[in-house]
C-alpha cells in the first residue's frame, strides 16, 4: 500500500497494517475514561482521523502512528478493520515533534503526559525553551511547572494520574528525592491532606537552618529562628527552623544568583536544575559505555551545548556540577561514533603484546587500540564568542585573497548584480542572459550560491576590473546580525574561498590575551592540552605543578599565566580546533585556454 508524501485527503487504512509509535509521549491512560471512549467507538466508530507516516523495511506494517494511538488502540480492541487516517511523509525528528505537539494540545492529556511531551520537545530542540513555548503556545510559568513534573517519582505520577492527589501536591513533592516523594505522597493520600496542609508540613521540614546552603551567621540571633531561646544560640543555629518565609526565600535567591554568576564565568553555559527535565542532559564521559573519547570530550568544551548545572534543590542550592551536554541527540551521536571505533579497533587489534618501556598504549591517549589517531569531531555549535573569533579570521583571510584575485571579485559582482537588478527587470531576463553565456541560473540557497560564485571565478579574467574587485570584496564585510555566523552569506563565502584555496588561518590569527579572555576555564584547559602547554609547564615546574596552578587560579589569572614566558613552549603556530580548515576540496586554478574560459 502506498500514499502520497503529503496527502490532504482522509484515507481508510487497515488497522493491522499500522504499527505503534515507539516514541509516543503518552505513557498511560485513565482506565475509566478509556472504557467510556471504547463504548463510544463501538457505537459510532472512529470519527477523527489519526496521523500516520509511511514506513519501509517492515513486512508486517506499511504505516507508523504519529498521533492518535488511543484511537488506533480502541479500533484494535473493538475489532474495527479500517481507520480514517491522514498520511504524511516525515523524518524521525519531524514525527517526534509532531507527535509531542499534537498530543500535548489534546484536552484530555494529563499533566504528567504534558510533562513528558514537553521534555521530548526540549530534547529535540537542544533545550531551547523559547522554541518549545512557541510550538506549544505555553507561558514560561506553565513550561517550568511541567519541567518540574518530569522529576516526579513513579508513585507520585501514578497518584496524580489516578486522581489521588492534585497538581499542586505533585509540584510540592517533585523537588524532593524519589524516596522522600514516595514516603510523603503515601502520607498525603492516607491522611487526605489538602495542598495547603501539605505545603505547611513540608515547609517546616525544609527550612532547617542547619541544612541551609547560604551563610546562616546572621540567623543565629534572629527572632524568627525557632531555636532563638536555646542555650548558646549565638554560637550555633542548632536544629532551628526559619519562621520568616520571605527572608528565607530572599536569602536562597541571592545565594543562587551568586552561584549562577560564578558558574557562568567558569563554564560558559549554565542552567538551574529546575530549568531542565529529568534526563534532559548527559554527563560527558571519556571512557566506558557512554564515553566519547578524550579528544572528543576536549572538543566538546567549546560547544554551545556544553556547561554546568546549578542545583536549586532545597539544602543543595548553589551546588555546581559540570561536564554536561545539553544536546542529548548530538551526545548520542558522539557516543555512537566512539563506541563503534572502539568495537572496530577491538576486532582489528592483533594479539596483545607487552609494550616496550616508555611506550604508552594508544588507548591511554584517548585513541582505541588498533585505531589510527585522528582529529576529534568539532562541536556541532560553538559558543557565540568563539564563533565570532572564527568568523573574523575567516573573513579577514578570504577578504585578503579576494582583493588580490580579481576573478573572485568579478564573480561576486555578477552575483550581486543578478540579485539586485534581477528584482527590478522582467522576470527571467537575468537568467536568460546567463544562459546565453553558458552560466547556470544563480541558485536561491546560499550554500549552493557560494559554490556557483567560486565556479564563476574560474572563467577568463580579462573582463576583470580592479575597482570592481575592491567593491565586490566588501560583500565579505557585511555586518553579521543576531550572531548568525552559520548561515550568513559572508561567512559561507569566506569558508568556501579558504577551503578551495587552502589558505592558512595562521596568517590572521594568533593566540593572545583578547582570545584567551573569551574562554571559560574548561576551554582554557582544552587549549592547554591541545597545544602541549600543560606538559611544558610540568617539565618546567615539576610534576603536579600544572594541576596545582589551575586549581589556585581564577579564569583571568589562568589566562595571564598562559601568556607568560615558559621555557620550551610557544603559542606560535597553534590553532584552535574550530579554526582548523576542513579537508580541501581541490585548489582553484585559472583556465589554461581561451576555449575553457568561454
Amino acid at each position: 500500500m502506498s500514499a502520497t508524501s503529503a496527502s490532504t485527503h482522509i484515507q481508510h487504512l487497515p488497522v493491522s497494517r499500522i504499527r505503534r509509535n515507539p516514541n509516543n509521549p503518552r505513557k498511560g491512560r485513565n482506565p475509566e475514561r478509556y472504557e467510556h471512549f471504547k463504548q463510544s467507538v463501538m457505537a459510532q466508530g472512529i470519527l477523527q482521523p489519526i496521523l500516520v507516516r509511511p514506513i519501509e523495511g517492515d513486512p508486517e506494517h506499511d504505516f507508523e502512528i504519529v498521533a492518535g494511538e488511543t484511537r488506533w488502540q480502541a479500533a484494535t480492541d473493538c475489532a474495527i478493520e479500517l481507520i480514517p487516517a491522514l498520511v504524511r511523509a516525515m523524518t524521525d525528528e519531524e514525527a517526534r515533534i509532531a507527535a509531542a505537539v499534537e498530543n500535548i494540545q489534546r484536552a484530555d492529556m494529563t499533566p504528567i503526559e504534558e510533562a513528558n511531551a514537553a521534555a521530548e520537545l526540549l530534547r529535540q530542540t537542544a533545550n531551547d525553551h523559547e522554541e518549545v513555548m512557541r510550538l506549544l503556545g505555553w507561558s514560561r510559568a506553565k513550561l517550568n511547572t511541567r519541567i518540574l513534573l518530569t522529576h516526579a517519582s513513579a508513585a507520585v505520577a501514578q497518584a496524580l494520574l489516578a486522581g489521588q492527589i492534585k497538581l499542586g501536591h505533585a509540584e510540592l513533592l517533585c523537588p524532593l528525592g524519589h524516596a522522600d516523594q514516595d514516603m510523603v505522597v503515601a502520607k498525603i493520600v492516607e491522611q487526605g491532606m489538602s495542598i495547603a496542609e501539605a505545603r505547611e508540613r513540608l515547609l517546616k521540614l525544609t527550612r532547617r537552618l542547619d541544612h541551609a546552603a547560604f551563610d546562616t551567621r546572621d540567623c543565629a540571633g534572629c527572632a524568627h529562628n525557632s531555636s532563638a531561646y536555646a542555650d548558646l544560640f549565638d554560637t550555633s543555629v542548632g536544629n532551628g527552623q526559619c519562621q520568616n518565609l520571605a527572608c528565607w526565600n530572599a536569602k536562597v535567591a541571592a545565594h543562587l544568583e551568586q552561584c549562577l554568576a560564578e558558574a557562568k564565568a567558569e563554564h560558559g553555559v549554565v542552567y538551574r536544575s529546575d530549568e531542565l527535565p529529568a534526563g534532559g542532559y548527559q554527563t560527558i564521559a571519556t571512557d566506558g559505555a557512554k564515553g566519547v573519547g578524550h579528544e572528543q570530550a576536549a572538543a566538546c568544551r567549546s560547544c554551545a551545548s556544553y556547561g554546568a548545572v546549578v542545583s536549586a534543590r532545597n539544602g543543595e542550592e548553589g551546588t555546581v556540577t559540570g561536564r554536561y551536554c545539553f544536546n542529548p541527540t548530538c551526545h548520542g551521536e558522539r557516543v555512537g561514533t566512539y563506541q563503534a571505533a572502539v568495537k572496530a579497533a577491538a576486532q582489528a587489534a592483533p594479539a596483545p603484546t607487552t609494550p616496550s618501556q616508555g611506550t604508552a598504549p594508544a588507548a591511554a591517549a584517548g585513541v582505541p587500540a588498533g585505531q589510527p589517531a585522528k582529529s576529534p569531531s568539532k562541536p556541532r555549535t560553538l559558543r557565540t564568542a568563539l564563533r565570532k573569533v572564527a568568523h573574523k579570521a575567516q573573513v579577514q583571510l578570504a577578504h585578503r585573497f579576494m582583493v588580490s584575485h580579481a576573478a573572485y571579485g568579478y564573480a561576486q559582482a555578477i552575483s550581486s548584480v543578478v540579485h539586485d537588478i534581477g528584482k527590478d527587470v522582467a522576470p527571467g531576463l537575468a537568467d536568460k542572459i546567463l544562459k546565453a553565456a553558458g552560466v547556470p541560473e544563480r541558485p536561491a540557497m546560499a550554500k549552493d550560491r557560494v559554490a556557483w560564485i567560486a565556479d564563476l571565478a574560474r572563467l577568463d579574467e580579462a573582463k576583470l576590473l580592479g575597482l570592481l574587485a575592491q567593491l565586490s570584496a566588501l560583500a565579505l564585510c557585511r555586518t553579521v546580525t543576531n550572531d548568525d555566523f552559520d548561515h550568513n552569506e559572508a561567512a559561507l563565502l569566506a569558508a568556501e574561498v579558504i577551503g578551495r584555496n587552502r589558505l592558512d588561518p595562521l596568517d590572521v590569527f594568533a593566540v593572545d590575551a583578547d582570545y584567551l579572555n573569551l574562554l571559560t576555564k574548561d576551554e582554557l584547559l582544552a587549549e592547554c592540552a591541545a597545544a602541549g602547554f600543560d606538559s611544558a609547564y610540568e617539565a618546567a615546574h615539576g610534576k603536579g605543578a600544572f594541576k596545582k596552578m589551575v586549581g589556585a587560579s581564577k579564569v583571568k589569572e589562568l589566562a595571564q599565566t598562559l601568556l607568560a614566558p615558559l621555557e620550551g613552549f610557544s603559542w606560535e603556530g597553534h590553532l584552535p580546533a574550530f579554526l582548523k580548515p576542513a579537508a580541501p576540496k581541490g585548489a582553484d586554478a585559472a583556465p589554461s585556454t581561451q576555449s575553457e574560459a568561454a
